[in-house]
């Protein structure tokens, strides 16, 4: 979804505004979200000694998240959990930083303002990603694990997604906004996930269906006028939840262990309780990090300076977007 959200403002914004609008919306929030697991929930959590927590490397190494570098562990911290991660989430920064990267690129050569070159360098990446799949001996050795790990990796379909949704901005005005797809591309998502394991799911080979059709749901969801209750309107908590969801789970997971570790039921429990739990912690995230933040935006873009920071959800996230123009 970022990349439809953020095409808009690739087209308008000069790269210079463009970085410092992304680094705003991301870095602050991040960096304090280091700070509260490595400074507040590590000590708390921890079972060895203090003194031993803040000399220990990995204490200084979890630090390097800020800037994309990550580290999983804290000494001593959810020691006993089925997964010793403080936040599991974090693998997308690098992918996410990488994606900004990707989109500098495609507007210094202004291929992000005209849509077919676009769309070519999207089948391009898709089609190489195939190639590297099917056909490694094409490679040699020295450069195969690079390809590897830029075409077929987890990570590397999130660049597909990232792609097909700038490609998916580009050609709003022409993409159907029909129940019938939406209903089509649910089935397809379907059907993958009934018959296929996650990593087929998650194959190149799959990825043009499946990707495309999770673009079109989420682009669908996301233009369609719903009915949104009030406390949800007042700012937009979904980075927030992104950054403090797994810790929290994580907390509640080695305070309650019998209970939100049993069988079947324990992990319905475990969101029931710490998804409002990370949602309260996004939405002071939001109030006293993130918006106020965003404000320093109106320093440095022009089109800031004429619009205001808007409040709401659509803050940061190109609420200027429009509906595509064929209902069914």
């Amino acid at each position: 979804m970022s990349g439809f959200l953020i095409a808009g403002s690739a087209q308008r914004l000069s790269l210079r505004n463009f970085l410092i609008n992304r680094g705003l919306r991301i870095v602050p929030a991040l960096a304090v979200d280091i700070v509260v697991c490595s400074l507040i929930i590590g000590p708390i959590i921890t079972v060895v000694y203090h003194a031993d927590y803040f000399t220990d490397p990995r204490f200084f190494k979890y630090f390097l998240n800020i800037v994309g570098w990550i580290h999983y562990e804290l000494p001593g911290v959810f020691q006993d959990n089925p997964s010793q991660r403080v936040n599991g989430a974090l693998w997308t920064v690098p992918w996410e930083i990488f994606c900004y990267i990707i989109m500098s690129f495609l507007m210094v050569t202004a291929i992000v303002k005209t849509r077919y070159k676009l769309l070519a360098v999207t089948a391009a990446y898709i089609v190489i990603g195939l190639i590297v799949q099917k056909m490694p001996y094409l490679f040699p050795g020295s450069i195969k694990p690079i390809a590897r790990f830029l075409f077929m990796s987890r990570g590397s379909q999130l660049i597909t997604a990232f792609m097909m949704g700038i490609v998916a901005f580009q050609f709003k005005a022409v993409i159907p906004h029909s129940r019938w797809l939406f209903a089509a591309a649910c089935l397809v998502c379907v059907v993958a996930i009934v018959t296929l394991d996650s990593r087929a799911v998650e194959s190149v080979i799959n990825r043009p269906i499946v990707i495309t059709s999770l673009v079109y749901i989420t682009v669908f969801i996301g233009l369609t006028e719903v009915p949104i209750p009030a406390f949800f309107r007042k700012g937009d908590y979904s980075y927030g939840v992104y950054l403090y969801h797994d810790p929290f789970l994580q907390i509640w997971i080695s305070s309650f262990p019998t209970v939100f570790l049993y069988p079947k039921y324990g992990a319905l429990a475990l969101y029931l309780v710490g998804l409002p739990s990370a949602l309260a912690v996004a939405v002071l995230s939001w109030h006293f990090i993130e918006k106020p933040i965003l404000g320093l935006r109106k320093k440095f873009s022009f089109i800031a300076q004429v619009r205001g920071v808007e409040d709401g959800n659509q803050a940061g996230r190109g609420s200027n977007i429009r509906p595509v123009a064929v209902k069914s």
